[in-house]
């Protein structure tokens, strides 16, 4: 099955978020996927408009391993 243009776009997104978090935040990789990607599944989940989601879930991700609540 062929996935579409937008969704690999959105994946090379994600990965680069997640990437730079982890550098950013001195964690591991997978750990970083691991958080940013539950904090997306929620947000998407309830999101009418998306193109700020990238944006959201990485501010929520920092957040959580720095401890914060979210």
């Amino acid at each position: 099955m062929h996935r579409g243009h937008i969704e690999v776009d959105q994946e090379a997104i994600n990965r680069d978020a997640i990437v730079e978090l982890a550098k950013s935040t001195h964690r591991p990789v997978p750990v970083v996927k691991r958080v940013y990607d539950e904090q997306f599944a929620r947000l998407r989940s309830e999101a009418r408009i998306t193109d700020y989601l990238v944006l959201f879930a990485s501010r929520r991700t920092r957040d959580v391993l720095n401890g914060r609540a979210v």
